[in-house]
């Protein structure tokens, strides 16, 4: 039996995780050197009783809502293939690889696949990539997210700045939008790669 893996042995994931963002059709980028904190919310499925004329009640569903999230980060260069800022997912411009960077805000709304991945082995260097049997990991990928703030702050004498995500719970056809998926240090595999976002 494969001995458990340091998440298991202290029941959480802690410390340091992976992060990847991928333009539609784009490069994957990997983000955690500058984020600090991550709030993933999925949408709600609430709903409420609806009284009928029996003195009953039915359950009257909301669909699934948006989901969001936010990632406060110490933003440094503005070029995308840096991965030490995103300012240019929520200006729309991204355009500009030469120094120095220049980046206007636009009317574009670009679409992203954003995803976080919780793991022991310590091989695994992207949140999009594989990772090896024998140790525990847990991925959550949001796919069509749009950056829909970002909010600079001088707080504490250090640059930092909240961005926020949002997206559909479901594409137009009803296919889901957010996937988990999980590996124990048990299991005789880890998790796949993902595949093109496109």
């Amino acid at each position: 039996m494969t001995a458990q893996s340091a998440s298991e042995l202290d029941g959480a994931f802690q410390e340091v995780f992976l992060c990847g963002i991928t333009k539609k059709a784009g490069t994957a980028y990997q983000y955690a050197a500058v984020i600090e904190e991550v709030t993933p919310e999925q949408g709600e499925k609430d709903g409420e009783s609806v009284a009928t004329g029996s003195g009953g009640r039915i359950w009257k569903r909301t669909p699934e809502g948006d989901y969001e999230f936010t990632v406060k980060i110490y933003p440094l260069n503005l070029k995308l293939s840096d991965a030490t800022d995103m300012a240019t997912m929520f200006t729309g411009d991204d355009t500009d690889i030469t120094t120095p960077i220049s980046s206007t805000n636009t009317r574009t709304v670009n679409l992203f696949r954003v995803a976080f991945l919780n793991t022991d082995d310590t091989t695994a260097t992207t949140a999009e990539g594989t990772t090896a049997a024998n140790y525990a990991a847990r991925r959550i990928t949001f796919l069509d997210a749009r950056c829909v703030s970002y909010k600079e702050s001088w707080d504490d004498r250090i640059l930092s700045a909240e961005v926020k995500f949002k997206g559909p719970a479901f594409n137009k056809a009803g296919t889901g939008r957010i996937t988990r998926e999980s590996v124990t240090s048990q299991d005789a595999a880890g998790l796949a790669a993902l595949s093109a976002y496109t």
